[in-house]
């Protein structure tokens, strides 16, 4: 007889109306019960997961899949992430709240860089930084924090800027984060320029801020994804311009492509489904409408190449990591488009 959580630990469903946003204190499971030998049992069957001092990350219920667990890795991630930043900032009580990534992580703004195994926090009233084992914090930022879900955190154009300028485990800072924040903040919504103009004002001096600023110059919402971020930001590092989310329209209906190299009959594309091409083989019904969304973007192309004579180049994740293999696509694409000119 398999002998589960339930055995072990009468009234178990209990902690799961305990918790709130999927977070659970020992000082409330106390209240239920659940001492700490009955907690420890739990996070040794995987019952719950533990993730700071007197904070547990729980399932939604008795048969929901917990947080920690899903097919999508990076998705995994970022909800553990958001369930420990939310733990940090309310386990402080007002004098710290989400910064940098964290911030931007409740949000739901893109990421691409950041390592999710550290939370940031900026505190709310003193310059005191502070380092433990799996969060950081920082010192005032000198602005008023903003909700998002009931948590505080610094506004989502500071936490865009503070991304840049972070020194990674490595002791390097990776400014295209900041440009891969801004764009999909921007698309959501949820920053304007101005905003992120007076949150570079507000780093002025500090290291890394100028490359932050450079690249922040090139901001914009109409980029859809993490991969068309930098996909167009590679073009303009080997000199293409391009016209982000540009239309076309054939036949009265309107086809809309990653971008149109400027001055060229080419059109980019970034494909974010092709990571998904294994799992299109198989008969599953994710299999099959894999493969009915892979059929439908090529028929796109296809229509738009016929109709326009227009060349496609298409760039995958392992492409953005080669920017001589780009290089030579565009110029093989822009060769053949100039071919295809009428005389």
């Amino acid at each position: 007889m398999t002998i589960t959580a339930h055995d072990l630990i009468p009234h178990l469903d209990d902690l799961f109306v305990l918790a709130e946003d999927n977070l659970v204190t020992t000082a409330h499971a106390r209240l239920a019960g659940f001492g700490p030998a009955e907690l420890r049992t739990l996070v040794r069957l995987g019952v719950i997961r533990r993730l700071i001092r007197g904070w547990y990350a729980v399932p939604s219920g008795p048969a929901a899949d917990p947080p920690w667990m899903g097919a999508d890795s990076f998705a995994v991630q970022r909800a553990m992430h958001r369930l420990l930043t939310t733990a940090l900032v309310r386990s402080f009580e007002g004098r710290a709240v989400a910064s940098h990534h964290s911030a931007l992580v409740l949000h739901d703004v893109a990421l691409w860089r950041s390592d999710l195994s550290i939370a940031h926090l900026a505190r709310t009233s003193d310059e005191h930084s502070r380092h433990r084992r799996r969060a950081v914090i920082h010192p005032a930022c000198g602005v008023a924090s903003i909700q998002v879900g009931g948590v505080s955190t610094v506004p989502v154009a500071i936490a865009v800027v503070q991304v840049g300028l972070l020194l990674s485990p490595t002791g390097r800072r990776h400014p295209l984060e900041s440009l891969v924040a801004a764009d999909n903040a921007l698309h959501q919504g949820l920053v304007t320029p101005g905003q992120l103009t007076a949150a570079l004002s507000l780093h002025e001096g500090t290291p890394g801020v100028r490359a932050v600023r450079e690249l922040l110059q090139h901001a914009d919402g109409r980029h859809e994804s993490v991969g068309e971020t930098r996909t167009m930001h590679n073009l303009r590092l080997l000199g293409y311009v391009c016209e982000p989310q540009k239309q076309v329209v054939i036949r009265g209906k309107a086809f809309r492509t990653d971008g149109k190299v400027q001055g060229h009959n080419v059109f980019v594309e970034f494909d974010g489904l092709a990571k998904y091409l294994a799992a299109a083989q198989d008969g599953s019904t994710d299999g099959l409408e894999m493969r009915r969304r892979l059929a439908a973007e090529k028929a796109r192309q296809d229509e738009i190449s016929r109709v326009t004579d227009a060349e496609f180049v298409r760039f995958v994740w392992d492409d953005l990591d080669h920017l001589d293999r780009m290089d030579q696509r565009m110029r093989e694409a822009i060769t053949r488009a100039e071919r295809r000119r009428p005389a």
